[in-house]
């Protein structure tokens, strides 16, 4: 049996409507084509068509990720994706063919699948953590990686190919998003102290002043910040700090916001995320609140880290990695 990793978008931004709706989706343009019935070659002549500004090296890449979506991927194949919000891997059966969406630019083509298991990225080794960051939109995955993921699913193993070349923009992307996943192996080994302490050092890289409040009966109040060191000036931030892996619910949140003032202003940290409830209470609350997940605060920590302090760096240092423009 074939296995294949699909991206669900650049962030993952599709990854909860293709679990919520039994798809997978790809976003290349050939103008509604039935590519289940074209060869690459075909596919490669109809993309160039159409986009003829695109260099070589893309359209024969596009041509080459397309073709594994119509006819490499079939009916019974193994396919897994990654969600960044949740950290879970879903692994899948294609369960149809090959169609063309009308009028969404972001899925021109889709095939149904049957989501049946989820494996954690933390019960992954190192190693498939890696082979499972490469920078293809679709790629095959090797027997030892995706026997670690059945290991970590409890399904049977599946089989092995080499990955595509992509396109500049995309291994950026890809190696952008790889970083943000190993930054966030890195935070979930911090234990609560220090987690503290980072959220108050990103507090302070935007400008804040904030400081960790003494533990203790303090209504949920693990930092204070506010834009003025005597703590005078508004908007007070009150912020809450969770660092575990289960999800904050509806009932943690409703509390979180009962003890603020009117004035304040609200965020809550959460590592393990939130439940779609904790987020609803959150929009209707009277206070303006803000909830950062785990992928949230490491994608706005690595944003602010240049004017990060030395306290925060020697918590989660980070390095720059440089790229030819």
């Amino acid at each position: 049996m074939d296995a294949w990793m699909i991206r669900a978008g650049r962030n993952g931004a599709y990854a909860s409507n293709w679990i919520e709706n039994g798809v997978i989706g790809i976003g290349w343009d050939l103008g509604g084509a039935d590519i289940s019935a074209m060869s690459r070659d075909q596919i490669r002549t109809a993309y160039e068509s159409l986009h003829p500004e695109e260099s070589r090296a893309k359209i024969a890449a596009a041509a080459g990720q397309v073709n594994r979506f119509a006819h490499a991927m079939v009916e019974g194949s193994t396919v897994v994706m990654y969600d960044p919000q949740t950290r879970l891997y879903h692994i899948g059966e294609v369960a149809g063919p090959c169609e063309p969406v009308a009028g969404n630019e972001a899925m021109t083509y889709r095939r149904a699948v049957v989501w049946t298991q989820e494996a954690p990225r933390d019960s992954l080794s190192t190693s498939s953590k890696n082979s499972l960051g490469s920078i293809s939109t679709i790629f095959s995955i090797s027997d030892e990686v995706m026997a670690d993921v059945l290991r970590a699913a409890a399904l049977p193993p599946a089989a092995d190919e080499e990955p595509a070349p992509s396109d500049d923009e995309e291994a950026r992307a890809a190696t952008y998003n790889d970083g943000v996943e190993r930054i966030k192996d890195r935070v979930n080994l911090l234990d609560w102290e220090e987690m503290e302490q980072l959220v108050a050092g990103l507090l302070r890289a935007m400008g804040y002043y904030a400081r960790v409040t003494p533990k203790g009966p303090d209504g949920g109040r693990d930092l204070i910040a506010s834009p003025d060191a005597l703590g005078l000036e508004s908007p007070r931030i009150i912020a809450e700090v969770k660092h575990r892996k289960g999800a904050m619910g509806a009932p943690e949140v409703r509390s979180f916001i009962g003890g603020l003032r009117a004035s304040d202003r609200g965020l809550y940290v959460s590592t393990g995320g939130f439940t779609r409830e904790a987020r609803y209470e959150a929009d209707r609350s009277n206070v303006p609140v803000k909830l950062l997940d785990l992928d949230e605060f490491v994608r706005l920590y690595v944003e602010c880290y240049d004017s990060a302090d030395g306290e925060a760096r020697a918590i989660l240092p980070l390095v720059r990695i440089w790229w030819p423009a």
